[in-house]
């Protein structure tokens, strides 16, 4: 661990508000935080993406403001007054939008995730993978604070990548559980010829950002 991260180690607790193995990989494996607690956020994800026609982006704001007020409530109900430390909770929402700003989350089964893979391969623009990150300094019942941003890194697929390889790698059943049903980081990726924008943004939470506005969290006043 290095010693910045030791000494936002002592003055947060890290809590990182999601189910996602891949973010959890990013708090603990690329930043090096220790003893990160994890919450599942109560909320559903079902924001109406009729309200957001055109503007997607506000979508996955929404989104992740929305989770992180419900991780909020059960801060609440679980710790009563002031925390004996504070909480540093990172909450985040990805999603994926096409070139017509349509809105791609969790495919969940194996028919809608080819339909979005050929749709990505044989578009004409590259896709956006957009994740909105809200972070919240949490120091018991009401006291809080929180600040919110977004990140969003361009994804070229390979119009000519072969139907049967992406056959396979829908049959493989890799990425059913993620924001447009590919993963970057494992065989998904030979789908993609380049990436504009933050690689760990596309993998679930961009590491630049995320890690500067915790640093700010913990030392306001550098």
């Amino acid at each position: 661990m290095s010693k910045v991260v030791r000494n936002i180690c002592d003055r947060f607790e890290i809590v990182l508000a999601s189910s996602s193995p891949r973010r959890y990989e990013i708090v603990t494996e690329v930043m090096g935080f220790v003893d990160v607690k994890l919450m599942k956020p109560s909320f559903e994800e079902n924001l109406d993406k009729s309200l957001y026609v055109g503007n997607p982006v506000g979508y996955v704001h929404d989104t992740s403001k929305a989770k992180a007020l419900g991780i909020v409530e059960d801060l609440k109900k679980q710790i009563e007054g002031e925390a004996k430390k504070p909480k540093l909770v990172i909450c985040a929402d990805t999603v994926v939008i096409d070139g017509d700003n349509n809105i791609y989350e969790k495919p969940q089964v194996a028919r809608k995730q080819m339909s979005n893979l050929l749709n990505f391969r044989d578009g004409d623009d590259p896709v956006r993978v957009a994740t909105s990150v809200t972070l919240i300094n949490w120091r018991g019942s009401e006291d809080y604070t929180f600040e919110q941003f977004e990140e969003i890194s361009e994804v070229h697929f390979d119009p000519e990548f072969p139907l049967a390889v992406v056959e396979d790698y829908v049959d493989s059943r890799d990425a059913l559980d993620v924001a447009g049903g590919f993963k970057v980081q494992s065989f998904g990726g030979a789908m993609i010829s380049k990436i504009n924008g933050d690689f760990f943004n596309v993998v679930g939470l961009p590491l630049n950002k995320t890690f500067k506005a915790i640093y700010a969290a913990a030392f306001p006043s550098e």
